[in-house]
């Protein structure tokens, strides 16, 4: 499991292995806006923090489940009081 501290960030290829997915599925999730990295650095890497780390486990979970993104990310995107 991949472990990253307040403020600390993590590479696009080190949580694509950890997830077992690929840097290229990232990209695209990057790109249609369901996993955004929290950094952008200087030299044009992605950085994920926990939280986006988290949120990709999310999207994991569901897509096991059969959802497509597009449902994905309005379940995510959704406040839980909104639901009721």
């Amino acid at each position: 499991m991949v472990y990253v501290g307040v403020m600390e960030t993590t590479t696009v290829g080190e949580v694509a292995r950890f997830a077992g997915i690929t840097v290229r599925t990232l990209h695209h999730y990057h790109h249609i806006g369901v996993l955004t990295p929290s950094e952008r650095r200087r030299n044009g890497y992605r950085g994920y923090t926990h939280a986006d780390i988290s949120r990709l486990q999310q999207i994991l979970a569901y897509r096991e489940l059969g959802l497509g993104l597009d449902e994905i990310q309005r379940l995510l995107d959704t406040p839980a009081d909104a639901a009721v």
